[in-house]
């Protein structure tokens, strides 16, 4: 499992000890876990470079000069439902204004390394039994890549290109044929195209002509000719379902 984390702070020293003790929490935690922590100094910064699915979790000061921690969290999770938001902040007080906006935890300053022990550990197992993965062979190497990842799967000769939400691709050793009987059971990935199966929580929009997919990514992957009516009826259903679950979740 792949961890993005990313720290929200105005003030550059409270970010720098956070951004220290996560590193040390989560090598102590599992010392094979990898991750990548982003730090963003107020809330425009990370509100213009945010996409749903790129971060699992957010850690969030509450007290800043512009955009408050609340109110960046409120716009955040308007566009994702699933990121885990912890809340940072020198008094307790505050943290009842966050209540609405479904944080996960909170964390007091100055920071206690012990808390934020036991809050990373929490969240890595909701994230570590919540997301599916599959495991797949690039090269010699194997690699655990969470479905959540994968933007679209594309037939390459006898080989899978796996393509991923920030747009990088891998060459698997793997066939089409082996990934279809994966995920059958995943029903938010829809084979729209001979040898193209895409991540329909990736898709951003339609075309105009409503033959074409268009992922968040930038890429672009035309719907089948023949199959044009069950794919978009597939679609159209899964995210129906998609907005009632979210609905429900609050």
């Amino acid at each position: 499992m792949l961890l993005n984390i990313a720290i929200v702070d105005d003030n550059i020293f409270d970010a720098e000890r956070l951004n220290h003790s996560v590193k040390k929490s989560l090598s102590e935690l599992n010392p094979e876990l990898k991750f990548e922590i982003e730090s963003f100094k107020n809330g425009e910064e990370i509100l213009e470079s945010f996409e749903p699915g790129k971060f699992q979790i957010i850690f969030m000061d509450i007290i800043m000069k512009t955009l408050t921690g609340i109110e960046t969290a409120q716009k955040l999770r308007e566009l994702d439902n699933k990121v885990l938001i912890v809340f940072t902040t020198t008094s307790q007080e505050f943290v009842f204004d966050a209540f609405p906006i479904h944080s996960f935890d909170y964390i007091l300053k100055p920071y206690n390394q012990e808390r934020i022990n036991y809050v990373l550990s929490e969240a890595v197992k909701i994230l570590s039994a919540n997301e599916p993965y599959i495991n797949v062979r690039v090269s010699r190497s194997s690699y655990k890549i969470p479905l959540k990842n994968i933007s679209a799967i594309l037939s390459n000769d006898h080989n899978v290109e796996l393509v991923m939400r920030n747009g990088q691709s891998m060459l698997c050793s793997m066939t089409f044929r082996e990934f279809q009987t994966i995920l059958a059971d995943e029903e938010r990935f829809l084979e729209c195209n001979r040898g193209v199966i895409i991540n329909m929580d990736c898709v951003m929009s339609l075309s105009k002509d409503k033959d074409t997919f268009i992922m968040q990514n930038g890429a672009q992957y035309s719907i089948h000719v023949r199959h044009h009516r069950n794919i978009l009826d597939s679609f159209t259903q899964y995210q129906i379902l998609r907005l009632r679950r979210t609905r429900n979740e609050f």
